[in-house]
């Protein structure tokens, strides 16, 4: 079954049918013991007419009762029966419908006086009966003592079990008449209920096909998270293969000239300066450092959960302590509990070890490193970084220009100038987040921001 429809379909039948099993059973059980009582209810008033007929005075017991209002009890074989018995003597009366028919004496107990008795017996030939009996005391005029007297009505069952049959047939038609129905309807809403989810398998094809680049159908509440993280999924897809398509065209383009000239150096017959070649060579590997660690920013992982900050940004520190000890540089480090990373640990190794070490040449003494989990009572969570040195500053007008690759404000301090053209590009190109330096008299601080819903 590895049809959703089918399986609903499946499950949807099967309650139904126990549902209505269990309804007609009960509604079945109901009519039977209203058809019964009906029954008893007729035989009651064939009582109480042969109580209002009988001469229980009447010493001749064939005499007992003269014409009854009803026809049947005079029609052989109708169905419809009576009879009389005195306890004291066993002598009885019977109706002429029961003509060519031997019924058993019935139990002449004092105990059934008074007392309704509904029961199913059988002929002597084997015929089914419904009896009522009914025992009485009579004190007649002039009697020394009272008599007591066995009053029974019986009926032919046929037209009890008819009446069941018909109604049984009637039901069960009707319930599987309405189940039928149901299962429509059912199908139908599922139908309707399903086919978002047909829409969004047509879009996804459609993606895999090139005809488009998201899923842009309106979809119900249940389905939005789906589409909206799938877009997500496709929109990182497209930017990181993007990334990788713009480091290499920009690589491709960067090395051209410094080739070009070191073609020159050599076309020219002359030896080439040394000065010339390394500084194209130092050029050609700055550049390539650059996109090679552009290309390599993984971004925001939507398939994998925030990473510990506390580890990553530790190992970092311990490594900038050990290259930067003969300097005395005095290196801080404090992140807040809870602290995570929305992406690749080599993003954030990159990320801190960049400004870290940027910060640890420039400071006079002292380097702080701090992470949070973003500000207070912010309706996203994020990710806060901040590395502080008291170094010298820079020019508020050098600020951007010492984020571009390559720029360097003193030659004389070791280093490529890619560092944080590095950090930016990963923040703000993979991360959709923000790189700021703030300066102050007290140094420079590299604050990094990210959020994430």
């Amino acid at each position: 079954m590895r049809s959703l429809r089918n399986r609903i379909l499946l499950t949807a039948s099967l309650v139904l049918a126990v549902f209505l099993g269990c309804a007609g059973v009960l509604l079945d059980r109901a009519f039977r013991d209203s058809a019964l009582n009906g029954v008893e209810d007729r035989l009651r008033g064939r009582v109480f007419m042969l109580l209002g007929a009988a001469d229980f005075d009447a010493r001749d017991t064939d005499a007992m009762v003269g014409a009854l209002p009803d026809p049947a009890l005079a029609t052989p074989g109708s169905g419809s029966y009576a009879r009389i018995t005195a306890a004291d003597t066993g002598r009885s009366w019977s109706s002429a419908s029961l003509l060519g028919r031997d019924l058993a004496p019935p139990a002449l107990d004092p105990a059934h006086t008074g007392v309704w008795e509904l029961e199913r017996v059988r002929s002597l030939a084997g015929e089914r009966l419904f009896a009522l009996r009914y025992g009485i005391v009579w004190e007649g005029e002039g009697d020394h003592r009272p008599r007591r007297f066995i009053v029974e009505a019986f009926e032919d069952p046929a037209l009890y079990e008819a009446t069941v049959a018909h109604f049984r047939r009637s039901l069960w038609t009707w319930f599987a008449g309405l189940s039928a129905a149901l299962l429509l309807v059912q199908g139908f809403n599922l139908g309707r209920g399903l086919r978002p989810l047909a829409a969004v398998e047509e879009e996804v094809r459609a993606i895999e096909r090139g005809e488009r680049d998201q899923v842009v159908g309106s979809y119900p509440s249940e389905l939005s998270g789906l589409t909206v993280n799938l877009n997500k999924l496709l929109r990182h897809h497209r930017d990181s293969l993007q990334r990788y398509r713009n480091a290499l065209g920009d690589l491709a383009h960067s090395i051209k000239t410094p080739l070009a000239i070191l073609r020159n150096e050599f076309d020219q017959g002359e030896a080439a300066s040394n000065s010339t070649v390394v500084e194209q060579v130092e050029r050609i590997d700055r550049t390539v450092q650059y996109h090679l660690q552009r290309a390599a920013a993984a971004g925001r992982s939507l398939l994998a959960p925030p990473r510990p900050a506390a580890p990553v940004i530790e190992r970092v520190v311990e490594s900038l302590r050990k290259v930067y000890a003969r300097r005395g540089v005095t290196i801080a480090c404090r992140v807040a509990a809870g602290t995570c990373f929305p992406g690749d640990e080599g993003d954030l190794m990159e990320i801190v070890g960049n400004l870290g070490d940027n910060a640890c040449k420039w400071a006079h003494g002292q380097v702080r490193i701090e992470a949070g989990p973003g500000e207070p009572g912010a309706p996203e969570r994020g990710f806060v970084l901040r590395v502080i040195d008291d170094g010298p500053g820079i020019p508020p007008e050098q600020v951007e220009r010492v984020l571009q690759r390559g720029a360097r404000l003193d030659e004389s301090v070791e280093g490529q100038g890619i560092g944080l053209a590095i950090v930016r590009d990963i923040v703000e190109g993979a991360y959709q987040g923000r790189l700021q330096l703030l300066v102050s008299a007290q140094g420079t601080e590299a604050r990094v921001e990210l959020a994430w819903a």
